[in-house]
């Protein structure tokens, strides 16, 4: 893919505000708006995961709005996170479950994406390493194939992550989220997400 935008079939692109057609699936600990970024500072123990005697949460505050059909979604994250799980990120829910890609602190103290896939029992899977706590994240549908990318810096480009099966359903619904595990609370700042409706050609 080129460096500057996702391939696709030429159709406009839409950009999102955090006004209209966003809502919050529970209250976070703050958010704020600066010029057109968003930061949402998420409260102790926010978290999603369903892994039953390991660990599970449910407790995570989305800011979402509805999807439908066939799309590609992409955002700037930069996270101030202290420890291991603290993360932001994307999410996307529907009546099958639900799917997260973040920027998220590791065990070893450094970052990486991290996505994690629950149907309803959630599959982790540690991606690619990150230079910092920030990286750009795309999500691309295609009838009920997803597929998820990845750059550092806006010239870099998409590196491919994942990309999994399901969510047959037409409507989704995307979300924006941070969390925080195991600490006290998390922040993360992001850009306004922009939307295609069209999947990526190239899906690798």
């Amino acid at each position: 893919m080129t460096a500057t935008q996702p391939t696709g079939a030429a159709q406009a692109e839409v950009v999102f505000g955090f006004d209209e057609g966003w809502s919050w699936s529970a209250e976070p600990l703050s958010c704020s708006r600066t010029g057109g970024s968003l930061e949402i500072t998420a409260p102790g123990g926010a978290d999603l995961f369903a892994m039953p005697g390991a660990h599970e949460a449910s407790g995570l505050p989305l800011l979402q709005r509805t999807v439908r059909g066939d799309f590609t979604a992409w955002t700037r994250i930069s996270v101030d996170g202290a420890a291991f799980g603290d993360a932001g990120g994307i999410a996307l829910h529907g009546p099958e479950g639900w799917f997260k890609v973040c920027v998220e602190r590791v065990k070893a103290s450094g970052w990486a994406v991290v996505t994690v896939l629950s149907r309803p029992v959630s599959d982790e899977a540690l991606g690619p390493a990150l230079a910092g706590p920030e990286a750009e994240l795309l999500v691309t549908r295609e009838g009920p194939r997803q597929a998820v990318f990845f750059r550092e810096a806006p010239e870099d480009d998409w590196r491919f992550v994942r990309t999994f099966f399901g969510f047959s359903e037409p409507e989704l619904r995307l979300g924006l989220f941070v969390q925080a595990p195991f600490t006290p609370s998390a922040s993360a700042v992001f850009a306004p997400v922009r939307l295609r409706p069209t999947a990526l050609r190239d899906r690798r």
